[in-house]
């Protein structure tokens, strides 16, 4: 039945397309929203329904809005995939009541998804997403065409994209950027980040190149997630070419990796510890700063040397965004490359984080991103990041987490555990702050295994001792 069925996990609903995700559980999922909406005292209000470029997502956006004209629910469509940023900023922008993003983000190409907006400009909390969940097979879908819509004055005009870019160039600094040129590869691993990134930065006088940036449903080769393995084209012609970054959105381009002018991967934490170095050194912002349990270690130790207060929450982005909802935050991250930061929407952005990463270079005075890893491990310490996923049934979750939790291992490569958290899966946090956690996907039927160490090498050990665990 869809109420089993349609279960938002980390962000959103998900399922594999003609499997789960079908016309008929979308219809049930875009009713129940819209009857979430009504009990709320929401009835008739303005909303926005965007798509990336997974397949049928034109087609799925379309029905979705359908779904909510038949509602009473005035709906601005978006006439083209775009960014799942450009969606939230909408709502905020026009003062919407919410809004849909059809996208699975970085899951794999036969994956699509269903993500709720809300007022702020960010995605539905927990709360929210359970009273939709609570509505689902209340009521048969509604649905009427367009053309209909039309007629009632249901469809509202606007151009999403057009004023998330203006936003953007008021955000950035553009006389800062245009300060230093650099040669800069883009990779948007053939999602809706497109060329946004590098036609900004060749604006401002940058060298800036855009590979896989055409839309193909099939992501050939990957999934449109950034990390290393899905990042072989661009890791090899960044060593090739001499560009001094390389920037890579996700498939709806909300989330950001890099790599530095030697090809090294950029995990996304320190990624944030730049963009807070620079907003503390140049921008005289304050705030603490918050990230995922499954982050880096060195922003504990950065936290701890300027005197930052920090705060550490479960996997996704939803538990960081009340911080940069209220303002306290400095920057919130997540490992898979979700930022978010002061003084814009409180929600993910691959677009603009990358744009400040460069902008932070810049300012920090760096002339490449090896020289600011370097910096980083000057300061914080030499720290290496590795995770695998493996395929696993989520049925043997509790069994699994409950043997973890009731006979852990007293010590990981020879080193003492000396604390176990359970905020989120369980972390092995080790006597020279090396940790490894174990923890099931909220989004795919997978076991993830991260670990951090001070080498690479010790770092791919704990990974592949926890995948032993399973």
């Amino acid at each position: 039945m869809a109420e089993n069925i349609i279960k938002f996990g980390t962000d959103g609903w998900r399922g594999v397309i003609a499997d789960t995700f079908t016309f008929e559980n979308l219809a049930k999922a875009a009713q129940a929203y819209a009857d979430y909406l009504k009990a709320e005292g929401k009835a008739g209000a303005s909303l926005v329904v965007g798509y990336d470029h997974r397949f049928l997502g034109k087609r799925f956006a379309e029905l979705v809005a359908e779904i909510l004209w038949a509602n009473g629910f005035k709906v601005l469509p978006a006439d083209k995939p775009l960014p799942t940023p450009v969606v939230s900023y909408a709502v905020k922008h026009y003062g919407l009541a919410g809004g849909v993003m059809i996208t699975a983000s970085h899951n794999p190409a036969n994956y699509s998804g269903f993500k709720i907006k809300t007022p702020p400009g960010c995605s539905a909390n927990v709360e929210t997403t359970k009273g939709i969940e609570a509505q689902v097979g209340k009521n048969e879908p509604k649905r009427i065409s367009r053309a209909e819509a039309e007629k009632l004055g249901l469809v509202l005009k606007g151009d999403p994209e057009k004023v998330y870019l203006e936003w953007v160039d008021s955000f950035i600094d553009k006389k800062l950027l245009s300060s230093k040129p650099l040669k800069v590869l883009v990779d948007s691993l053939y999602g809706v980040g497109k060329t946004y990134i590098a036609d900004i930065l060749n604006s401002l006088g940058h060298q800036a190149v855009t590979i896989r940036s055409d839309r193909n449903p099939a992501f050939p080769g990957i999934a449109p997630e950034p990390v290393p393995p899905n990042m072989a084209a661009s890791l090899e012609k960044i060593k090739n070419e001499g560009f001094d970054i390389c920037l890579v959105t996700d498939g709806d381009a909300d989330r950001l990796a890099a790599a530095d002018n030697r090809g090294e991967y950029i995990i996304t934490p320190k990624i944030a510890l730049i963009l807070a170095l620079y907003f503390m050194k140049r921008k005289g912002w304050s705030g603490k700063m918050v990230k995922t349990v499954s982050c880096s270690v060195t922003i504990d130790r950065f936290c701890k040397k300027y005197g930052i207060p920090l705060e550490e929450k479960p996997v996704g982005f939803k538990y960081i965004v009340p911080h940069l909802i209220d303002g306290t935050a400095l920057v919130g991250t997540e490992e898979s490359g979700g930022l978010g930061f002061q003084k814009h929407i409180p929600e993910r952005d691959g677009i603009l984080s990358g744009l400040l990463l460069v902008e932070a270079l810049i300012g920090l005075g760096f002339n490449n991103a090896g020289e600011a890893l370097d910096y980083i491990d000057k300061e914080f310490g030499t720290m290496r990041y590795h995770r695998i996923d493996k395929a696993c049934d989520p049925n043997a979750k509790d069994a699994f987490m409950k043997k973890l939790e009731t006979d852990p291992p007293a010590e990981i490569l020879g080193r003492k555990v000396k604390n176990i958290k359970t905020i989120d899966g369980v972390k092995f946090e080790l006597e020279d702050d090396s940790w490894l956690l174990l923890r099931f996907s909220g989004t795919e039927p997978v076991c993830r295994f991260y670990a951090e160490a001070p080498s690479l090498k010790e770092a791919e050990e704990m990974t592949i001792l926890g995948s032993r665990m399973l």
